[in-house]
């Protein structure tokens, strides 16, 4: 079964609720025979919600937001996010088997309930089924995949006994250059709002290296037994990769992140024309990392789209990005979602 795309003899929407309404509070019926029948809870401060295994950003959900589990892969976990939204904020679409899509500019909230707590922040553009309406409000959902270990098993689905929700983790305290970290763990991310990729205890000593937008970056010291090292694999940084070979092979890089230094010429919202991109999302134009390999593309996150609108035009930046297409059909040059801004 393709990401969220259910056959079309089938009734999508019913199908896709009794399934999300099965995981949360009857977790044996309507679960495939290979998935985890169980309900789980975000435990990171946050964690981004994804369209496949490490794959394209489209959402991030709060902490303390409960999920249906599908099935695990590996450190990923397929779920589904159900909630509502302002139906002004939805339009009709038939894309990718979905019956609804966000355009709101910038994107909009997922809430608990009508005008209840936000759980989620969706991209503008992200793809989800409508349940019912209420008024200004949809119930709707959503199927994707989310990084494991920011999940835990709820043991009580329906919520009913459940402790009060772990409060968010102190901000660490400043001392000079270095910090330590609050009474709490802290999550270290890829990027800000990115993925989790270690817990740093308690009074472990860091050292910043910049601020901004309420994020540190930090750097941690630390010392790992070598035979529990590897050498790089398909999911590491990619270093040096040229656009040229991107654009060359583009299915290879399909997927892959890369870390580049680009020159910034200016930024722009797609239009409609702009398949590869979503109707009014923001996008850098910039000149490769090697100038004679001509222009790629940048699709901006609403939480870095303050900072790249404080660039100077032909402004050198490095950038961290995924790859979406290697070769665009309109453009044919690179089209990648920034990850993080240096």
């Amino acid at each position: 079964m393709a990401d969220g795309v259910l056959p079309e003899t089938l009734e999508i929407v019913n199908t896709r609720y009794l399934m999300v309404v099965a995981a949360i509070a009857l977790p044996i019926l309507f679960i495939p025979s290979n998935s985890v029948a169980q309900a789980v809870r975000v435990t990171a401060e946050s964690e981004v919600f994804r369209k496949g295994v490490n794959g394209r950003q489209l959402a991030e959900v709060l902490r303390g937001t409960r999920l249906a589990l599908v099935r695990t892969e590996g450190d990923w976990a397929e779920v589904a996010m159900e909630g509502w939204v302002r139906t002004s904020s939805l339009s009709p679409t038939t894309r990718e088997g979905f019956n609804r899509v966000i355009t709101r500019v910038g994107g909009e909230n997922l809430r608990a309930g009508p005008d209840g707590d936000v759980t989620a922040r969706l991209l503008q553009g992200f793809l989800l089924d409508l349940v019912e309406e209420e008024g200004e409000w949809s119930h709707v959902l959503r199927r994707g995949w989310m990084w494991r270990p920011s999940l835990s098993e709820l043991i009580d689905p329906t919520g009913e006994g459940e402790p009060a929700a772990r409060p968010a983790p102190p901000a660490v305290v400043a001392a000079g250059e270095r910090v330590v970290a609050g009474s709490d763990p802290v999550d270290l991310r890829v990027a800000p709002g990115g993925d989790t990729v270690a817990v740093i205890l308690p009074g472990s000593g860091l050292r910043v290296v910049e601020r901004g937008n309420q994020w540190t970056r930090v750097i941690v010291d630390g010392w790992v037994r070598s035979s529990e090292l590897a050498t790089s694999n398909p999911d590491s940084i990619l270093v040096g990769v040229s656009a040229a070979a991107v654009r060359a092979t583009p299915e290879e890089y399909l997927g892959r992140t890369v870390r580049w230094s680009v020159q910034f010429i200016s930024m722009g919202r797609a239009e409609p024309e702009r398949t590869d991109f979503y109707e009014g999302e923001p996008f850098i134009l910039a000149r490769a990392p090697d100038p004679q390999d001509g222009f790629v593309y940048l699709a901006v996150p609403p939480e870095l789209l303050g900072d790249v609108q404080e660039l100077d035009a032909l402004q050198m930046i490095d950038v961290l990005a995924q790859v979406r297409t290697g070769r665009s059909p309109l453009m044919g040059v690179p089209v990648l979602d920034l990850v993080a801004l240096f």
